[in-house]
């Protein structure tokens, strides 16, 4: 393989390489126990990622072709000064071969001005290679975020009835629910429930659904729940000059 059978381009218009990028999206987190209740999974994921990749100013999408087959994206979001990675994924035939190396340091140069200092990102701990990778990249840990699975220790229990919940859809489109006017938790294909305020738990239907929040459960887990760590998410920072200088020596 060489260098000029790989194309790397912004991805700016909606055409038949999305359900290309839908699909890569699910193999995230498909080694760690949140597979399958994020919102990648959610039927409706397709919809709003329509609308992330119109938002221009903020969201930088690209795909790399091999051949001209798509096989990776990688999604930046843009904070005043940095560059977020919000996701990063290659087709299994691109693992181990120094491609996504290629691949974020061309993706951030495209992205690159001046007034970008600082590179950041989520990753989950359980993914031991992702994360060996960035530390080489310069980043550090500066905070975690544990991911829990609750239930409840009497299924007898029921939830509480409230004229102030109601479900609807969210302004993404996805199926949530809403405690007057603030939204607190949301469903992923009817199956789980990603928990957003623990303080309206007990107004949440359970016995139907796996609920997982990656809010603090210190409180909670003293009451009538228990409380199963799923996975970790460490939020990791550097200098995107030196992230760039690190992804340049390793693609020497």
């Amino acid at each position: 393989m060489t260098k000029e059978n790989i194309q790397i381009t912004r991805y700016e218009t909606v055409d038949d390489d999305l359900n290309s990028i839908i699909c890569l999206h699910k193999l995230i987190s498909k080694d760690s126990n949140l597979n399958e209740h994020l919102i990648y999974f959610d039927t409706n994921f397709k919809f709003y990622f329509r609308n992330v990749i119109c938002n221009i100013s903020t969201d930088y999408i690209y795909i790399i072709k091999i051949d001209n087959v798509l096989n990776g994206f990688i999604h930046f979001k843009i904070f005043e000064n940095t560059i977020f990675l919000n996701n990063i994924c290659l087709s299994k035939f691109c693992q181990g071969k120094g491609i996504g190396t290629f691949f974020l340091y061309n993706s951030i140069k495209l992205t690159f001005n001046e007034n970008l200092i600082n590179f950041e990102l989520d990753v989950f701990v359980s993914n031991i290679k992702a994360l060996k990778w960035y530390k080489k990249l310069g980043l550090r840990t500066v905070k975690k975020t544990i991911w829990m699975k609750i239930s409840k220790k009497n299924h007898q229990l029921d939830f509480e009835n409230s004229d102030d919940i109601y479900f609807s859809k969210d302004s993404n489109g996805f199926d949530s629910i809403f405690y007057k006017t603030n939204k607190i938790a949301t469903i992923i294909n009817n199956k789980t429930i990603i928990i957003h305020n623990l303080n309206y738990i007990d107004k949440i239907p359970s016995q139907l659904y796996i609920l997982i929040t990656n809010q603090d459960v210190t409180q909670l887990s003293k009451t009538h729940y228990k409380c199963s760590e799923l996975e970790t998410s460490t939020r990791m920072v550097g200098s995107l000059k030196e992230v760039l200088h690190n992804l340049n020596k390793l693609n020497a």
